[in-house]
């Protein structure tokens, strides 16, 4: 894996963007907390005071497309396997659908356009509440071709995960730009996030949904950060052990951006070994 290609310069944007984020931070601690809404907006979603990005720093992000419109996010794991979220693949029995596009900065158009051959869906996920193991290994029919714009990223560990909890995480896609949108950005962007602490994060949703270990939970106290619609499948990303990993996935939330509700996210770590058993036999 080839880590060296982009590791500079995302530190180096990260660094660049913490005292924006910081300023971000303040603007939003004044926003007052919005009527909860009558539902999780789990549905093809969950980028919010972002940034645009050029996909050679983000090379492992992919779109996910449905009859060739952008769909979901997701993440290279290897040059035949991507990683995404079992809600996007309501069709998952039915690949012929679907295709992805890596390389690119843009979802329309770029890179290489591979079409999908086979979806394994978590078995436990329950489709009727798009919640617990949102996790889905999507297997593309021809190798991606490697080069300094797709790049795979490695999963989390457990042991990455003590480390990475000191980190700015950061998550990427070209979902909504606001809350109730549904336009979707033409191009890349990503937004840093701090992932929240589980306890806190259970009783911010404790009226809505039960948050298990098998979720992660990262945003900015003050809201005005987060993932959003047509984000859904995309990376969460921190830094443990010298090396970016793969700690999350995005899966659902209420809104985005609101203040005290951060995003949710499938807990990579904790799905370690289901992907790479998927990946051997999908």
């Amino acid at each position: 894996m080839k880590h060296n290609a982009y590791r500079s310069i995302i530190i180096i944007l990260l660094c660049q963007l913490l005292s924006v984020a910081a300023l971000f931070d303040a603007k939003h601690n004044t926003t007052t907390t919005r009527e909860p809404p009558k539902q999780l907006e789990s549905s093809v979603g969950r980028i919010v005071g972002g940034f645009e990005a050029h996909i050679h720093q983000i090379p492992y992000q992919v779109s996910i497309q449905q009859e060739g419109v952008h769909r979901c996010g997701g993440a290279i794991y290897s040059a035949t396997i991507i990683v995404s979220a079992a809600h996007c693949f309501e069709l998952w029995d039915m690949p012929e659908l679907f295709a992805v596009r890596a390389g690119s900065s843009e979802h329309e158009r770029g890179g290489v356009y591979l079409p999908v051959r086979r979806i394994f869906v978590h078995a436990q996920f329950q489709p009727a509440n798009g919640v617990g193991d949102d996790i889905a290994v999507v297997a593309v029919t021809y190798p991606l071709p490697f080069s300094i714009n797709i790049q795979p990223i490695p999963l989390a560990s457990s042991a990455d995960m003590s480390d990475a909890y000191r980190s700015v995480y950061f998550v990427s896609g070209w979902g909504s730009l606001a809350e109730g949108s549904r336009l979707r950005s033409p191009r890349l962007r990503f937004v840093t996030v701090k992932q929240f602490e589980q306890r806190a994060c259970k009783a911010a949703y404790s009226r809505t949904v039960h948050i298990t270990e098998g979720m992660l939970c990262a945003g900015a106290l003050g809201g005005g950060r987060d993932s959003c619609q047509g984000d859904s499948g995309g990376p969460l990303v921190g830094y443990a052990h010298g090396r970016f990993v793969l700690v999350g996935v995005v899966s659902f939330g209420i809104g985005c951006g609101r203040p005290g509700l951060p995003g949710i996210y499938t807990r990579v770590a904790e799905y370690k070994d289901w992907i790479e058993l998927a990946a051997k036999q999908i």
